[in-house]
């Protein structure tokens, strides 16, 4: 798996997680389930702005999809990869076609 692919997969994992928090936070489910949620979803922010950053220095990702995650959350990493991916292609179509 290449290192943009396990970026891509780590941004939606943890949008899911950060998602899960926020029904379980609002619906106010749960303290012990909003205490997991909230602990796997700061360990995995971190890590995947870590993981973010170390593509970004490799010239894998751009730097904006490292902003987008500080800024927005991991769902703004998610847009950020997703919109990323189809500029490229158009681009790419565009420049062939």
């Amino acid at each position: 798996m290449s290192l943009a692919a396990f970026v891509r997969a780590f941004t939606h994992v943890e949008s899911a997680i950060f998602a899960a928090l926020l029904v379980v936070w609002l619906a106010d489910v749960d303290e012990t389930a909003e205490f997991v949620l909230g602990l796997t979803h700061g360990v995995g922010f971190l890590s995947l702005c870590a993981v973010i950053w170390v593509a970004c220095l490799r010239g894998v990702l751009a730097w904006p999809i490292l902003a987008a995650a500080a800024l927005l959350t991991p769902f703004g990493s998610s847009v950020a990869i997703e919109w990323s991916r189809w500029r490229s292609r158009h681009h790419h179509a565009a420049a062939s076609g």
